[in-house]
């Protein structure tokens, strides 16, 4: 039985990492030029963000564009030095505008810059962020279109001396890949952490929503059910602050995965509709298969490296030696990979098809990966130690997705506020 499990978890990557490979190999999109440079409302949501809220601003400030721009603080109730920090930054720059209200949540605070815009092109950025010197310039492009509403940028993480944000780095310019490929298909689904709208058409879909954890997807998907089209600009980055411990880790996806259901739940009106195309009929459901993979996914494997070690080595009497490190180590490790494609295509372990599908589906991560890496990001020494100790990350990271689904099916309210400690 776990045989006929793990064929099909393999089966299923290989022909989804399939799809993706073939749609990025697609023809770009057609671009206009750069000379579209509209007024912008640049809005910053922040909550007890003291330490980093002085560098996000002089990024923005410091940002070239040609054309107006205002800087729009929301300040979500910080109880540390936040609001002191932005009032004299805006002393110095008329730019900088300082707006003040109660703990409502980041959906509520992003409503309230949009109340308060002059112009009619918003750009939101969480306030942890920095942005490239040209991010402004190519991320409004793409509005000049009358279509589209909304573009979204690639987000990278600060890298630290911490390697846990080496890992998130990499997670993210992948997930960057992801949108890249959604948009080859007109199928964008979420605009997070930098983003352009139009104000008409936020306006138009009641702004954003408070009722679920992810309003970064929430609004995607109401600008969609509009009739707008969402685009994404490639060269528009922002860095951003990410989670330094796992404690932390474990918080954000929690929402993170919790929220994404949310909203699926919310606009399931969308799941298979030919109105909405490929975004109800591959998209949609490719959020919610890797839930149904978590589940699988997590016992299945967890089964086969423990089942594997008691039959090989624990049953012999070989509970701790080198070859049981080595065991685990190639587990661990993409080492292990290699390893066992070397050794299957070689004779040296019998062929059967857990081991085909899931050497295919490895090559062809692989080279999604590849192809994401040098597309959106320079490939450095970090990414490869990144991808050679990848499997205990990612085994975390679809566990806490497995955990957030089994928690949201017991139906728990909840409100979009974000908790950060003053310091």
């Amino acid at each position: 039985m776990i045989q006929i499990i793990l064929i099909g978890i393999f089966l299923s990557l290989t022909f989804l990492y399939a799809s993706w490979i073939l749609i990025y190999l697609l023809p770009r999109r057609n671009r206009k030029g750069m000379k579209f440079s509209p007024n912008l409302s640049i809005i910053l949501p922040t909550h007890n963000e003291e330490g980093i809220i002085d560098d996000t601003i002089k990024s923005v400030v410091n940002a070239e564009y040609p054309n107006k721009k205002e800087i729009i603080v929301v300040n979500d109730g910080s109880t540390d030095n936040t609001a002191n920090i932005v009032k004299k930054l805006s002393k110095k720059n008329p730019q900088i505008r300082l707006l003040n209200q109660e703990h409502l949540g980041k959906a509520a605070s992003l409503n309230f810059g949009v109340k308060n815009a002059k112009f009619d092109t918003l750009v939101f950025l969480d306030a942890d962020s920095l942005i490239g010197k040209y991010s402004l310039k190519e991320l409004v492009q793409p509005i000049e279109d009358k279509k589209v509403a909304a573009v979204s940028g690639v987000i990278r993480a600060k890298l630290t001396k911490n390697p846990l944000t080496w890992f998130q780095d990499f997670e993210y310019s992948m997930t960057s890949g992801w949108r890249y490929v959604c948009n080859k298909i007109n199928s964008i689904s979420v605009i997070p952490g930098f983003m352009a709208i139009k104000k008409q058409a936020l306006k138009k879909i009641g702004g954003f929503s408070i009722d679920t954890l992810t309003e970064d997807f929430d609004v995607a998907l109401n600008l969609r059910e509009a009739g707008y089209n969402i685009t994404m600009s490639p060269k528009a980055v922002i860095y951003t602050d990410v989670p330094s411990s796992f404690k932390k880790l474990f918080s954000q996806r929690f929402r993170w995965g919790r929220g994404t259901l949310q909203v699926i739940k919310k606009h399931s009106d969308i799941l298979f509709s030919k109105k909405f195309g490929l975004l109800g009929s591959y998209i949609i459901p490719t959020h919610i298969y890797w839930y149904i993979f978590s589940i699988i996914y997590i016992p299945s494997v967890l089964y086969w490296m423990f089942n594997d070690y008691y039959k090989y080595f624990f049953t012999q009497n070989n509970i701790i030696s080198w070859t049981v490190f080595e065991y685990f180590f190639k587990w661990f490790t993409s080492y292990g990979m290699f390893d066992l494609i070397y050794k299957t295509f070689t004779g040296i372990y019998q062929f059967n098809f857990v081991f085909l599908f899931t050497i295919t589906s490895f090559i062809l991560t692989s080279i999604f990966t590849l192809l994401i890496l040098f597309k959106l990001s320079k490939p450095s020494w970090k990414h490869l130690i990144v991808y050679f100790f990848l499997f205990p990350y990612n085994v975390l990271v679809i566990f806490i997705q497995c955990v957030s689904w089994l928690y949201e099916l017991s139906n728990k309210k909840s409100y979009n506020r974000w908790e950060k400690s003053s310091k």
